[in-house]
């Protein structure tokens, strides 16, 4: 129950993810992580960004109707291109599906499907405070 808000109408449900400022829409970007470094460093959830390498957990397997363009989903691993906060949806490279007119294009993903495995360290800032809560779990 965030902010004291529950309902079960979809109509209300809807209009709150639809309608959510961006800060909350930032927030719905935070994603599991895996990995042993990070379990040390007593981290459960972070920020998704570009650079950053990710795994699907849900969607289409090795199962289901593939035209020779389109690539497989679930469990592939790769480095996310971009992420678009506007249509919340991220594009992870080597990912592509056939559009109309035997086009390719990046194949988006909803991220609540995702979990990061490694991060992007390029950014100091990241990488300093990925540190500091390391020597706090250390500690």
């Amino acid at each position: 129950m965030a902010n004291g808000r529950s309902s079960s109408k979809a109509r209300k449900v809807r209009r709150r993810y639809f309608g959510a400022p961006s800060h909350v829409v930032h927030r719905q970007f935070t994603v599991p992580v895996s990995g042993t470094e990070t379990k040390m460093m007593g981290l459960r959830r972070a920020a998704l960004r570009a650079g950053d390498r990710v795994v699907i957990d849900r969607g289409q397997g090795l199962e289901g109707n593939y035209a020779e363009k389109d690539t497989k989903v679930k469990d592939v691993q790769g480095k996310v291109l971009r992420v678009d906060y506007k249509r919340r949806l991220v594009f992870i490279e080597d990912l592509k599906e056939r559009k109309r007119g035997n086009k390719v294009a990046d194949r988006p993903i909803d991220p609540r499907n995702l979990t990061i495995i490694a991060f992007d360290l390029t950014d100091p800032k990241r990488k300093a405070k990925l540190e500091k809560l390391n020597a706090q779990a250390l500690e």
